[in-house]
């Protein structure tokens, strides 16, 4: 029977023991950054998703991965052959890598991710000055004006437009450079999926910043 009190004794010291541990590491692990044992597969989807969607140039389908399926502003066709030249350059150019896994955060996961794509403004910044000077090589060496001049002397819409169209692809051949971005996706749970969550560094980075 003594025996029996000791190990009970014994057995009552040791559950002290862990109960004040477990208090002490929980309290002490309050303010410290939450840790996945196994990040979750089905929100690291979501972000290849959505990515995968974008680099394809279907905003669309890349929509239906961000809390509140909005939209991104970049589905609207461009006005004129030059912006189609330029944002389907840029599209062609993306490319995009996961950096780590998925992490916890106190609001719900994060990815890191890698963008590679076309620096817009390294084709736009010397656009009119190109423009100007093959215009000008075009208007020298032009044998019918008829060509570049409408009835009232001023320059024929359409021979402006393939001036700047050929400026254009000009630039792309010898202006442009490529830009990385890194970009944190936050993620959130809600209606029992993962969600992307817009904000303007995403949205400047999958539009080529033409948004802003």
């Amino acid at each position: 029977m003594k025996l029996k009190r000791v190990l009970s004794a014994v057995c009552a010291i040791i559950g002290l023991f862990a109960a004040a541990a477990g208090v002490y590491f929980s309290l002490s692990a309050r303010n410290s950054t939450p840790v996945l044992l196994t990040p979750p597969t089905a929100a690291t989807n979501r972000v290849t998703g959505m990515m995968d969607a974008i680099c394809q140039g279907d905003y669309e389908r890349a929509s239906t991965y961000i809390l509140g399926n909005p939209g991104l502003g970049v589905d609207r066709e461009a006005s004129d052959r030059v912006g189609v030249l330029i944002w389907n350059a840029f599209i062609d150019s993306l490319t995009y890598q996961l950096e780590g896994a998925c992490y916890a955060t106190d609001d719900g996961l994060a990815q890191n991710v890698t963008m590679s794509c076309l620096d817009v403004t390294s084709v736009t910044a010397n656009l009119r000055e190109r423009s100007q000077t093959l215009l000008e090589q075009r208007v020298q060496a032009a044998e019918d004006t008829s060509e570049i001049y409408d009835e009232n002397n001023e320059y024929r819409e359409d021979f402006v437009m393939n001036v700047l169209y050929d400026a254009a692809e000009q630039a792309l051949r010898e202006d442009s450079a490529s830009m990385t971005v890194s970009l944190t996706l936050n993620l959130k749970y809600q209606d029992g999926r993962w969600w992307v969550i817009a904000d303007s560094e995403l949205l400047d980075a999958v539009s080529g910043g033409i948004l802003y």
